[in-house]
């Protein structure tokens, strides 16, 4: 079934073809799909036990997550992996500039940060967690990217936002001397 998924993705996509890695992305959604057609645990389920017609919704609706999943990350899939050594050169940075003692630590020690990130950004983590969790993730950090994506003030003007600024004011003037509870 998840050999299937990957076939038509690898004929699908000539340019990277397979690559290791790949199998770990799909699992979340095959989970996710698999999870609507039975009652137990997915990572305990045969697949070859359902009836063709749901077995054969399961990888479509994972193949079609997976295209879309890996159309924004193709460049992790190709001849030497530039998406993959950008994602980690940015890690790099981010980590020297947030904590310059470990990325100095780190770098005393020889240890260079593709040993032991190259993993997290090729599997996204899914080796590195349960599926369970890896599921929880995704969707969160999906839920946010469309939220991002489709903002409810989109749409607003100068008027709009002079209003949430003048309100916010109001509140901050009103509660200022309150007595604070959180500290």
């Amino acid at each position: 079934s998840l050999e299937r998924i990957l076939y038509v993705w690898a004929i699908r996509h000539p340019a990277s073809g397979y690559v290791q890695g790949i199998n770990d992305l799909v699992t979340p959604f095959y989970e996710v799909f698999l999870s609507a057609y039975i009652d137990g645990d997915p990572e305990e389920f045969d697949p070859a036990t359902l009836p063709p017609h749901m077995l054969s919704a399961v990888e479509a609706d994972s193949f079609w997550c997976l295209s879309r999943l890996l159309d924004g990350i193709q460049e992790n899939y190709i001849q030497h992996q530039p998406g993959i050594q950008k994602s980690v050169k940015r890690m790099r940075d981010l980590v020297g500039r947030i904590d310059p003692a470990l990325a100095a630590h780190l770098d005393s020690e020889g240890v260079e940060f593709m040993q032991f990130a190259f993993r997290w950004m090729n599997c996204l983590l899914m080796r590195e967690i349960s599926v369970k969790n890896t599921i929880r993730m995704w969707d969160t950090y999906l839920g946010i990217i469309m939220f991002l994506q489709s903002l409810p003030t989109e749409g607003w003007g100068d008027e709009e936002i002079e209003m949430l600024l003048s309100q916010a004011f109001v509140l901050s003037s009103t509660w200022a001397n309150a007595q604070n509870h959180f500290s």
